[in-house]
């Protein structure tokens, strides 16, 4: 069973100060690795109580992710298969990188 560590990175918001879309990241790990995946998402529900721009914490826009990401976590499942896709590269490389000197 993974576990999820979200880390919200930047809020857009109309002029009105209401956040429309957020940027954030996951980090889904497995107790030895783990992967960070970046997203962007738009809000289709307005929150049910707004609140102001200043007033906003990190928890509650978190909450809102959630909320809207349905019953099965959108955000979560692409986060669970990018750290599987990763544990395959890492474990059969494709690809090396470096310079000869």
């Amino acid at each position: 069973m993974n576990t999820y560590e979200y880390k919200v990175t930047n809020l857009i918001r109309n002029p009105d100060g209401i956040v429309a879309t957020t940027q954030f990241s996951i980090t889904a790990s497995e107790g030895v690795d783990s992967f960070t995946h970046n997203y962007n998402f738009g809000f289709a529900n307005k929150p049910v109580t707004p609140t102001a721009f200043n007033d906003l914490t990190e928890a509650k826009v978190i909450e809102w992710i959630k909320r809207d990401s349905g019953a099965e976590n959108q955000h979560e499942a692409s986060a669970d298969a990018e750290l599987a896709a990763w544990k395959l590269r890492k474990a059969a490389p494709v690809v090396t990188a470096g310079v000869p000197w």
